[in-house]
């Protein structure tokens, strides 16, 4: 039985675990992120950590899940603009030079779409995207089992399809991103505003502060949620045009609402996408919450060890 030692780097922290080849987690814990150097620092405690866990455990192959855009094939982070002097960094050779084991790298949301379909909401589905709710949207597309990565690693870029194009200034540099408008920055921004609108200053709000008024029946939520609501339908229903996938699962942020909120994007997307779509797609809340990018650096790692040899 093969174990894996898999690694997600987000901002705050690097969660890692060691997972074998049947999906099950042996260990799991997390380290903070470095926040200098990250070129050195991040392999560097990587290394030291899959040092310390092969005291304890046969470890035959290592899978990483890292924000930022990848380059998979030649385990190189290409940019990560929220990590300082991460990009450009060789980082599965760096690790690989070190402790003499086989090190995959996959982008964080893709690593998320591979674990949602080894051991989540997508499992037994061939065709699907992945759609990670958060600050902005995350995407990944799942083509007959494989991820699509277009020419030079970009595909997936759902956050920036143009919902409006003589709307809000993405950080991209277009304008009417998806993410502007379906995104859990995007809602709070919305509410911040119609607050403001109504002679109401508010300083800061969450998400969740948001979702607990529309609770309480308050207005100004419920129509803030509902008009977010059509923009995040109305981009799934171009993905769907576009692909056809049959599965949408929606990860992070907003989608932890669970079962309702789920219900009434269904109910929306129905009415919404070509009827013909409608009979046959389904639109569900992702499975593993923040096990995704563990689960999925490890399946990287499995298939990727399963294609070199």
């Amino acid at each position: 039985m093969e174990n894996v030692a898999c690694f997600d780097i987000g901002g705050t922290s690097i969660k890692y675990a060691v997972i074998n080849e049947t999906g099950k987690i042996l260990l799991k814990d997390k380290f903070t992120t470095p926040k200098n150097n990250c070129s050195e620092a991040i392999p560097g405690q990587i290394i030291e950590e899959i040092n310390n866990l092969r005291k304890n455990y046969e470890i035959s192959k290592v899978g990483i899940s890292s924000a930022g855009i990848i380059d998979s094939k030649n385990g190189i982070v290409v940019r990560a603009d929220n990590f300082e002097g991460y990009s450009g960094t060789p980082i599965c050779k760096k690790i690989e030079s070190s402790i003499g084991l086989p090190t995959f790298i996959e982008n964080d949301v893709n690593a998320v779409a591979l674990g949602e379909m080894w051991m989540g909401a997508a499992e037994g589905h061939d065709n699907f995207v992945c759609i990670s709710l958060g600050t902005g949207i995350g995407g990944a597309i799942v083509i007959n089992g494989d991820l699509v990565r277009g020419v030079s690693g970009g595909a997936g870029e759902i956050g920036h399809i143009i919902l409006n194009e003589n709307g809000y200034r993405c950080a991209c540099g277009i304008s009417g991103c998806f993410e502007r408008y379906a995104s859990t920055s995007s809602l709070i921004r919305a509410y911040i505003n119609g607050a403001k609108e109504m002679g109401i200053e508010i300083l800061e709000i969450n998400g969740e502060e948001i979702m607990a008024k529309v609770q309480q029946g308050e207005k100004l939520a419920c129509r803030i949620l509902n008009d977010f609501m059509d923009h995040l339908v109305n981009g799934i229903v171009s993905i769907t045009h576009l692909l056809d996938p049959g599965l949408i699962v929606i990860g992070g942020g907003i989608s932890a609402q669970g079962e309702a909120f789920f219900k009434k994007i269904n109910e929306k997307f129905a009415t919404s996408v070509i009827s013909s779509y409608a009979k046959h797609t389904k639109i569900v809340q992702a499975k593993l919450q923040n096990d995704a990018g563990i689960y999925g650096a490890c399946f990287s790692a499995i298939k990727g060890s399963q294609l070199r040899n």
